[in-house]
């Protein structure tokens, strides 16, 4: 066996001390043990460092008894292998002679003599060749000398006072004696230069003295030094002779004799050896080979390939053998655990003495070198050296009374803190060998009782499995427990009894946290058992004490397998009690998503009026503990109340654990079995709580069967609480996961049959079924429930379904029932949102107050609707109720949001059931139009058209909602301008109120509007809800009016003395021809107006091509201006555009064809849909040819488009598309009447007479020239004069300019012409004054500068109201004046000129009478010409 350093991370150092010196010696050296950063350098390895060492020094022993230590006597079979065996012993790496000597004559005399007797004695193995006498032996010294190496030294011991070395003085020959050390070193270190130092010194202060002698630091630095070198040459060359013996055994496997056990303690004795010097990781490594070797070898021996071999494991072991049978013989008298104990005790934690995975608790290496060992027993070893190299590696806690220099130095700083990751490595291969270990340990079992005949026999065998398993899990965790590892509080009772607070220092012990009393009742049903931040990290949470850092390196990791580790020892305790008779499982719950039972085949009919079938479980007999002799496991086994107690204990640590790990789903199934083991024990408050925080977890993961589960025990909580609002809202989410999970496993085929059969055998998906309706209708509001989790395949047809008789329309609705054969509804609602949304958001609820039976396969319901609705609509969301229970669906994105706040989605996009909305043909019709008549001097209106159809309709009230921004219509002013009713406006309603409108009857309203801004389209939505003798009826629709006016007028004015010419240009405001069929501006009181064209007009006008008319305005001279009278005039234009005219016969023409088919019933659907077609292809240029040719080209079928509307019905409708495409074919083009037909469109004009306060008559007489044709000659001056006079009737006397004092009003003139054709003479500018009729002349003279036809110079005149005449009493001062404060001018006014020279011009000749003209062909090949001489017309 080991010895009792074996252990140990130490070396041994042997020492001879015949004097005694060690005691005084040690105190001056223990300051620098143990060594501190060996570094060691090996050949073959990295360099690896030793942080620390400790050093076992040992006294020598004598010459006899190592004598009979090494004998080979018998009895001593042990001693003899370890000859043969290396590594079975732990030999000394140094060995110390202490000399003491104090002068060179004792040296010479008895010690030189004595050092050379201990080296030939002690140093023959010293692996170094410095000097003579060690270089022999190493040359001779055998492999097993070089497992054994070692180094020496020697320790010269000067004690201060006692004996002090003596000084020799110097010789006469200049010599001086040396030293006893200096001695010491020539007689024994080497002579090379290469040799190692091997003599150190210490001069040591007397006992009891205080005196630090200044050289001793020094001599102990050097002492060390030479102790670490010797330790690490002697290792390795250990380490070196280890290998080699290794790598020679390896090499032999294949031999026959080879040895597994032999090569496993050769090889063990290099990991040992590693050990030794606080080298883990590398010794872990060899454990870790050695733990390959034996599964390929105990593989081998399985095949039968290991018999050449003398490596044969035993197949079972002893003792193992013998408990087993022991269990089997006490199991006759054992009682089992008592299923009704009441007294739950506090479980005692683990002895370290039942530790199972222990190097110490069988002789393992002599088990070993006997080849006496199982298998089992093998794997525990190897582990258990593996356990102990990760413990000590990692520093763990539960060592710490294993150091034996813990506390022998309190002034030292603190020890390193534990390795969290090789502490969660130490779990995390323990649970990898507890599994292994227990399959091994139960063959091990099986094999050793093969022979024994016993019913219970393999019951045995089991508990006596898991319970050692169940004992290395427990071991394993008090040994990686510390408090580095910070958890969260339990969730459980504390208990009341604590350790002592200098025990948990000293040992990691714990106690159970689940020792409450017997009486414990269960918490009240409101409590919060965990916060809602209990399943983040402990370092997150807001309670968490410790400081606010970063977790520690590999807690996390150590957290999470010891979590693995409670896991399995809670799985090893579930395992006995369910052997037992006790389960803690889900299996029993008759849940709805365990389908295990319908599944498995171990069906047995059960009477189903037994009502004795849940106490007859009691009656099954209970196993006993027969095998399980852990008195901690028997304690948690008494009974029933301490399994549930000791499980949830272990639960709850695993909780903990896993919540410190950061492993989220571990936590939440921890969590879930703590809730399922209080929901049996009836605490339903802690299980609720539980359940609440565990359901969403799996629900957000999509997890739908957890889920389910969590919600149904959830739901039993809350019912056994009697919190019934929350255990409807539970049932709901619990029935619509078990819905969809039901719905997965149907095939299509299955759905689309009849599925009452799938219900038909389970009674408790009805029962939970009743149960809600039971429960909701004992509310006292609505419970609402998404409506797609209770009933499937919703579909909704777009086309709808009109009655024969009255106005509205019915929806169809497709779905069928999840969770049972039927379901009765008491009222369907549907909302319908417009899908020109964006535009006109509107949205309209119908309604079906008659009940409905949805059955399980697919039904067809019917949703009335007395609303009368045009368009494509949505299915925006859907109410269906029955009881208390309001089943809802909303669809489209952003579903929860009012319509009107919702983003805008295309309508392609847009994935939500539709329908389409169109009236019946002979039903109520409106629609919002254009004005036909249109008065610039009022309001702007729009004309909305009712159509009562088929309806005699008694009261209506009529609502126009403007749709477009800033939009507000005056409804107060509506009128009637078409049909005779009898109308009232509500103004703060803004409602029209009608009565008494028969079938068949139009009616035209006119309703004047304003708007902020001026858009070009308004949108408007006419709702009509009128009452007739089969019920009250609504009507609304959506219509876009083009606000900007089709037609642009143009005017342009002339004035004239006593007339006003206006030319009034009429062309089309938006690029489409128009037909003007009437114009005209009456006369007024003040102005009488003439027309150069009649009334009545025919004209097409388009863009390029307007209409020009020509108006003089003359004052009436008889009718004097008063000052309030009206000057404007009004012109008046009756026009139709040629778009309304195209529009209006492809709709008649349209509705007439289909009107006569057996499609009639469309044609409110078609109708609209091939205008819209016509108005947004029909081009610009189109339009202008339509107005010259009068003819309309139809559009052919492809490009109405009809394709998609057909297809949006989802219907067959062949018959309906072979028609469309025969209309199309036999309706090529349509003709306009030569006159339009439609009704005309009227406007008028407000035509304003300009306020001209002056307007000036102008003429330029040129009196030199002849009357008759004309004509001057270039450079004839031309005398002329100018004449001016002007009038002020242009302006009404209240606008007039006066100058002040009533006197005339100042002007001035200018004379504008081209120099390069006229020069302008005499007064070509000049300012005059003039009154009103009065003629002012100016004498001009011009020259014409070039010959032609010239237009005369141009006038300018401009007009002034003079500044008022200043009073002498006003006069400026010279000194103001001189300082320049600028004078009051004179004031423009506006003024007109008729100019009648405008335009005119002068025949200007050449000034030549005659001239002679050379004409010759003798100049070249073309001929010349030359002018010979000129006579000028005029001579001066």
């Amino acid at each position: 066996m080991d010895s009792p350093q074996a252990a140990s991370s130490s070396v041994t150092v042997e020492y001879t001390d015949p004097s005694g010196l060690f005691s005084s010696v040690q105190p001056v050296i223990a300051n620098k043990l143990p060594l501190r950063n060996l570094h060691w350098k090996s050949p073959t390895r990295p360099v690896r460092s030793i942080e620390s060492l400790r050093i076992g020094f040992t006294p020598a022993k004598n010459e006899s008894d190592e004598r009979k230590s090494s004998s080979d006597a018998p009895g001593s079979a042990v001693t003899h292998r370890r000859h043969q065996i290396p590594g079975l012993r732990q030999t000394p790496y140094l060995k110390i002679y202490i000399l003491r000597c104090d002068d060179n004559d004792t040296y010479k005399s008895t010690a030189r003599k004595a050092l050379r007797e201990w080296i030939k004695t002690h140093g023959s193995s010293s692996s170094s060749s410095s000097s003579t006498s060690s270089s022999a032996a190493a040359a001779a010294a055998t492999s097993q000398e070089k497992h054994d190496a070692f180094e020496w030294l020697i320790l010269h011991v000067i004690q201060e006072g006692d004996g002090t070395e003596k000084v020799v003085p110097t010789s006469k020959w200049g010599r001086t004696n040396t030293t006893v050390l200096e001695k010491v070193k020539a007689d024994f270190n080497g002579s090379s230069k290469s040799a190692v130092d091997r003599v150190a010194q210490l001069r040591i202060p007397k006992p009891g003295s205080t005196t630090k002698l200044p050289e001793l630091v020094d001599q102990i630095e050097d002492f060390v030094e030479k102790v670490k070198n010797g330790i690490l040459a002697s290792f390795d060359l250990r380490v070196a002779q280890y290998e080699e013996d290794i790598k020679e055994k390896d090499s032999q496997r294949s031999l026959p004799g080879w040895n597994f056990c032999t090569f496993f303690i050769l090889k063990e004795g290099l990991a040992r050896g590693f050990e030794n010097v606080g080298l883990f990781e590398d010794a872990l490594v060899g454990y870790d080979e050695l733990a390959a070797g034996l599964d390929a070898a105990i593989q081998d021996q399985l095949e039968g390939s290991s018999e050449q071999h003398g490596s044969a494991f035993l197949t079972n072991s002893e003792d193992w053998r013998e408990r087993a049978k022991a269990a089997l013989d006490a199991r006759t008298d054992a009682k089992g655990p008592d299923g009704n104990g009441e007294d739950v005790a506090p479980i005692p934690d683990l002895d370290p003495a039942d530790f199972p995975i222990d190097q110490a608790r069988k002789t393992y290496r002599e088990m070993i070198l006997s080849s006496n060992i199982s298998i089992f027993d093998f794997r525990t070893y190897i582990f258990s050296r593996q356990l102990m190299l990760l413990l000590r590696a990692s520093r763990a806690p539960s060592l710490v009374t294993e150091d034996p220099d813990a506390d022998s130095k309190p002034g030292k700083a603190t020890k390193k803190p534990e390795d969290l990751m090789l502490l969660a490595e130490v779990c995390e291969r323990a649970a990898e060998f507890i599994s292994l270990a227990a399959r091994t340990l139960q063959a091990d079992l099986e094999g050793g009782l093969a022979d024994v005949e016993n019913a219970a026999k393999s019951e045995i065998i089991r508990n006596i499995v898991s319970s050692w398993a169940y004992t290395a899990a427990h071991q394993i965790l008090l040994q990686t427990f510390t408090p580095a590892l910070t958890l969260p509080e339990s969730s459980l009772h504390a208990t009341e009894a604590t350790l002592d607070e200098k025990q948990k220092q000293d040992v990691p012990k714990r106690t159970s946290s689940l020792a409450m009393p017997a009486n414990r009742q269960s918490r009240p049903a409101k409590t919060e058992i965990i916060s809602a931040n209990a399943l983040s990290s402990v370092h997150e949470q807001p309670g968490f004490e410790g400081p606010k850092l970063t977790p520690k390196t590999g807690s996390e990791q150590l957290a999470s397998q010891r979590g693995e580790l409670l896991l399995m020892a809670r799985r090893l305790l579930e395992e006995i009690a369910g052997r037992c008779g006790w389960k803690e499982s889900w299996t029993d719950l008759g849940l709805l998503f365990d389908d295990r039972d319908a599944k498995s085949g171990n069906m047995a009919d059960v009477a189903l009026d037994d009502e004795s079938s849940e106490p007859a479980k009691e009656t099954q007999p209970i196993n006993s503990l027969s095998g399980v002799d852990l008195s901690q496991l028997k304690a948690a086994l008494k009974s029933r109340k301490a399994f549930r107690a000791h499980y949830e204990e272990l639960t709850d640590r695993m909780y903990r654990h896993y919540i410190a790990a950061n492993r989220t789903h571990s936590t939440h199934t921890a969590l879930a079995d703590m809730a399922i083991l209080r929901y049996r024990q009836s605490d339903y408050g802690a299980a609720a709580s539980y359940f609440h925080q565990i359901a969403p977890f799996y629900g957000n993961r999509h997890w739908t069967i957890l889920e389910g589960v969590m919600l149904e025990m959830y739901a039993r909580c809350l019912k056994e609480l009697g919190r019934n609002e929350e255990y409807v809202k539970v049932v709901v989410r619990l029935l619509a996961k078990y819905a969809a999970h039901i719905q997965s496993q149907l095939s299509s085929r299955q759905k689309t049959l009849d599925a009452s059969s799938i219900f038909a055998e389970d009674a408790l998906i009805s029962e939970y079924v009743e149960e809600l309706f039971r429960a909701s209708g004992a509310l006292q509001k609505d419970v609402s429930a998404p409506l797609t989790d209770f009933f499937g395949d919703l579909s909704v047809k777009p086309a709808i379904l009109h009655y024969k008789d009255r106005d509205g329309f019915q929806l169809q609705l497709h779905l069928r029932f999840l969770l049972g054969k039927r379901i009765d509804i008491d009222s369907i609602k549907i909302r319908l949102v417009s899908a020109n949304a964006s535009t006109h958001s509107s949205e309209h609820w119908i309604e079906t107050p008659a009940k409905a039976t949805i059955k399980s396969s697919s039904t067809r319901v019917l949703v009335d609707s007395s609303t009368t609705l045009q368009g494509k609509y949505f299915v925006d969301r859907i109410e269906m109720r029955a009881g208390n229970l309001l089943f809802s669906m909303s669809g489209g994105a952003n579903s929860n949001l009012p319509v009107g706040f919702r983003e805008d989605v295309d309508e392609d996009e847009d994935t939500r059931s539709y329908i389409l909305c169109y009236p019946p043909p002979q039903g109520l019709q409106a629609r919002i139009e254009s004005p036909h008549l249109v008065n610039l001097e009022a309001l702007r209106t729009l004309e909305l058209e009712l159509n009562s159809g088929w309806n005699d309709i008694k009261t209506g009230v009529l609502r126009v909602r403007p749709a477009t921004a800033g939009l507000r219509l005056r409804i107060t002013e509506a009128e009637i301008v078409e049909g005779d009713l009898a109308i009232k406006t509500n103004s703060e309603s803004g409602n029209i109120e009608f009565s008494k409108l028969g079938e068949n009857t139009t009616v035209r309203f006119r309703i004047p509007y304003t708007v902020e801004e001026h858009p070009a389209t308004l949108s408007a939505r006419a709702e009509v809800t009128y009452d007739t003798e089969k019920g009250r009826f609504n009507y609304s629709s959506a219509h876009n009016v083009a606000s900007a006016l089709p037609i642009s007028v143009n005017v342009q004015d002339v004035f004239k003395q006593d007339m006003l010419f206006s030319r009034f240009t009429v062309s089309p405001a938006t690029m489409i021809p128009l037909w003007l069929s009437k114009c005209s501006i009456p006369s007024s009181d003040v102005y009488e107006v003439q027309s150069n064209v009649g009334v009545p007009v025919a004209m097409r006008v388009f863009a390029k091509q307007p209409a020009s008319l020509l108006y003089k305005i003359q004052p009436r001279e008889d009718t004097a201006a008063s000052p309030g009278s009206k000057r404007a005039l009004r012109l008046t234009v009756d026009f139709t555009c040629v778009d309304d005219e195209c529009f209006d016969m492809v709709e008649k023409t349209f509705k007439e064809s289909i009107s006569r088919s057996e499609f009639a019933q469309y044609t409110t659907l078609l109708t609209p849909h091939i205008v819209d077609a016509f108005r947004s292809q029909l081009s610009t240029p189109e339009m202008e040819v339509i107005g010259l040719v009068r003819e309309v080209e139809a559009l052919p079928y492809a490009a109405v488009r009809w394709e998609g509307l057909l297809n949006a019905l989802k219907e067959p409708t062949g018959d309906l598309r072979a028609w469309l495409k025969a209309w199309h074919d036999n309706h090529l083009t349509l003709s306009l009447p030569q006159q339009p037909s439609i009704r005309q469109r009227h406007i008028i004009i407000p035509v304003d007479i300009p306020e001209i306060q002056v307007v000036h008559t102008a003429e330029l007489r040129l009196t030199n020239l002849p009357e008759q044709a004309p004509h001057a000659a270039v450079g004839q001056t031309i005398t002329a004069e100018l004449r001016l006079s002007h009038t002020r009737r242009w302006c009404t006397p209240d606008q007039r300019e006066e100058a002040a004092g009533g006197g005339p009003l100042e002007f001035s003139y200018e004379l504008h012409a081209n120099p390069e054709l006229w020069m302008v003479g005499g007064r070509r500018r000049g300012n005059f004054s003039a009154s009103e009729g009065e003629t002012k002349t100016f004498a001009v003279m011009l020259l014409p500068q070039k010959a032609g036809h010239l237009l005369l110079p141009g006038l300018e005149i401009r007009s002034f109201v003079p500044p008022p005449p200043q009073s002498p009493s006003t006069t400026m001062p010279p000194a103001v004046a001189a300082a320049g404060t600028p004078a009051v001018q004179r004031r423009p006014i506006a003024c007109e000129v008729d100019y009648r020279n405008h335009g005119e011009t002068l025949l200007v000749l050449p000034d030549l009478r005659a001239t002679t003209v050379s004409l010759s062909l003798s100049g070249g090949g073309h001929g010349g010409s030359w002018l010979v001489d000129s006579e000028r017309r005029v001579h001066s």
